[in-house]
């Protein structure tokens, strides 16, 4: 492959939001890394479709096992050391996310360990990683509006959202100059299995009345990559959500 002059490692990058998203950057001049927990498939085409013969390939690996995956991680590292030197401009954006419900009664070790995994543990030791082997990359990290929209449902999923965006100030200080920065989005696209009418009257309850396109999120993305004096922000693609205490819908 050849050199690129920025190459970004999109998590969960073959689908839904994240899918959008490697396409807004393929086409603004990154060159876009996949990464699948399952769906190889998938990502190897969407890879080829954004970068034909010139694709940097696809990177598998399970977020919520986190030696397994930091393991796997560092290895892609040391083949783009390898292949672009230290000094190329490799950005993390850390969109791959677990969802399931659970409230005070129903948490569980398994679910607390899915969610703390995937969306904070795993992606930190990951950007430690980077900023280690590229000390002049960054990182965009795909949150969620309830980080200041406080209720009682999804209860481990908020807390570990809650946690990332705790620490990302204390990481983008302790890593600069490698930039950390934050998208929390809103209602933007229902799981299959929810209910499509209370997520529909939850997007219209919001103060600008809509559910975000999946593209707003991209393009938050894409604008946070390129702003090479900011850090530490986090950027709400909400409609105006996290302002208005609401119930998630259930899935």
């Amino acid at each position: 492959m050849s050199a690129p002059q920025r190459l970004a490692i999109v998590t969960g990058g073959h689908a839904r939001v994240g899918e959008v998203i490697s396409r807004t950057l393929a086409a603004r001049g990154w060159t876009v890394l996949v990464h699948a927990r399952q769906g190889a498939a998938r990502a190897e085409a969407l890879a080829h479709a954004l970068h034909g013969a010139a694709s940097p390939g696809i990177w598998v690996a399970d977020l919520a096992e986190p030696e397994a995956a930091l393991a796997s991680f560092e290895a892609l590292l040391a083949r783009l050391r390898e292949t672009l030197g230290e000094g190329a401009e490799i950005a993390l954006v850390h969109n791959a996310s677990a969802f399931e419900n659970d409230d005070r009664r129903s948490v569980t070790g398994a679910r607390w360990h899915l969610h703390h995994a995937v969306h904070y543990e795993t992606p930190v030791r990951m950007m430690l990683a980077l900023a280690q082997a590229f000390p002049r990359g960054q990182a965009v990290l795909l949150l969620d509006q309830n980080v200041e929209n406080l209720h009682e449902q999804f209860l481990s999923y908020c807390l570990s959202k809650g946690a990332m965006h705790a620490a990302m100030k204390r990481l983008a200080l302790a890593l600069a100059p490698f930039r950390v920065n934050a998208v929390a989005p809103g209602p933007t696209l229902p799981l299959p299995e929810a209910d499509q009418a209370a997520f529909a009257a939850a997007a219209q309850a919001t103060p600008l009345q809509g559910a975000v396109d999946p593209a707003e999120v991209a393009d938050a993305v894409a604008w946070l990559l390129d702003a090479r004096r900011v850090t530490a922000q986090t950027i709400f693609v909400d409609a105006g959500q996290h302002l208005r205490q609401w119930k998630e819908p259930a899935a």
